[in-house]
């Protein structure tokens, strides 16, 4: 992944759903390194690709589960992610796309702990 012309993608509380295409790399931080895969959003008709940070506990726990159900790979997961409030630390929900979601509802939270 060439991170100098990639993207960090901002997750809030509206969800956005996207697809991993790599297996987690590292990026050189003003903090030292830090987790990232790269994603395609869904919708982007340019099929441009950025990155998601994944250290976070709150999307790293859920992630891990996932990944385990895809084979221990990150590549093909299609996830839909929001964070629970509008506040910086908030954590994360995070839900396969796989799984149905009943309209009108919120979809499944994958607690940190």
């Amino acid at each position: 992944m060439d991170e100098a012309r990639k993207k960090p993608i901002s997750v809030t509380t509206e969800a956005v759903i996207l697809k991993i295409v790599s297996e987690p790399t590292v990026f050189l931080t003003f903090r030292g390194y830090a987790p990232v895969v790269e994603v395609r959003l869904d919708g982007d008709p340019a099929g441009e690709t950025n990155f998601l940070y994944i250290a976070a506990k709150s999307l790293s726990e859920p992630l891990e589960e996932l990944r385990r159900k895809n084979g221990g790979k990150f590549t093909g997961l299609h996830l839909r992610l929001r964070k629970e409030s509008a506040d910086k630390f908030a954590p994360y929900i995070v839900q396969s796309v796989a799984d149905k979601v009943v309209e009108g509802e919120d979809y499944e939270i994958h607690p940190a702990g």
